[in-house]
C-alpha cells in the first residue's frame, strides 16, 4: 500500500476528482447509479489512502503504541459495504416506476455503523500518524488538525499528502522515493 503515501497532492487529489471531472466534460447524466458508482470510487480511493497512512504510522510505531488494525479495516470496510448494498438493493427500485415510500429497515443500523466507521478510522489515521511524526503518544489537541482535515478530504489532501512524502522520505529512505517538485 505504499503506493498512496509516494504520491504527490495533486495527484491524490486528481484520482478523488477525476470521475466527477470526466463525467461533467463527457456530459454523462447525473442519474443515481452514476452518482453512486462515482462516490464508491471516491470513497475506495480515500480509504484505501487513509488505511495506508494508518497501517504504515503503526507499523512504524513502538510496540507499546501498535494498535490492532482488524478493528480499523473493518471500520472502513463497512461503509463500502453499505454503499456496495444501496447500489445492488436500493437504487434499482429508485428507478423502477413506483418507489417505494419508506427505505428498507436495514439502512439506518447500517449507514450509522458506516458512520462510526468512518469516524474511526479517521482517528486512528490521524491519532497513529501525529504520533510517529511527533515520536511520542499524541492526544486529540495534536492530533485533531489532521483529524478534520481528513474530514474534509478535498482539502485535507493537498495539506496532509506533502507532510506524509516528507515522512515516508526520511523513515524509508530505499524506497526509492521520487522527491520532485
Amino acid at each position: 500500500m505504499t503506493f498512496f503515501l509516494k504520491l504527490r497532492h495533486w495527484e491524490l487529489f486528481l484520482m478523488l476528482s477525476l470521475p466527477t471531472i470526466m463525467s461533467l466534460m463527457f456530459d454523462i447524466p447525473f442519474k443515481r447509479l452514476v452518482v453512486a458508482s462515482i462516490g464508491m470510487f471516491v470513497m475506495i480511493v480515500l480509504f484505501a489512502w487513509m488505511y495506508s497512512i494508518g497501517a504504515w504510522s503503526n507499523a512504524r510505531l513502538p510496540p507499546e503504541r501498535r494498535r490492532g488494525l482488524l478493528l480499523y479495516a473493518l471500520g472502513l470496510a463497512v461503509p463500502i459495504v453499505y454503499v456496495l448494498m444501496y447500489i445492488v438493493l436500493v437504487i434499482p427500485g429508485l428507478e423502477s416506476p413506483t418507489p417505494p415510500r419508506q427505505p428498507p429497515q436495514w439502512m439506518l443500523p447500517m449507514h450509522m455503523l458506516s458512520m462510526v466507521g468512518v469516524f474511526y478510522g479517521i482517528w486512528f489515521t490521524a491519532r497513529q500518524f501525529k504520533s510517529l511524526q511527533e515520536s511520542q503518544e499524541a492526544d486529540f489537541l495534536i492530533f485533531s488538525s489532521m483529524f478534520f482535515l481528513l474530514f474534509i478530504f478535498p482539502l485535507g489532501v493537498w495539506i496532509i499528502q506533502p507532510s506524509v512524502n516528507q515522512l515516508y522520505a526520511k523513515l524509508d529512505p530505499t524506497s526509492q522515493f521520487r522527491d520532485e517538485a
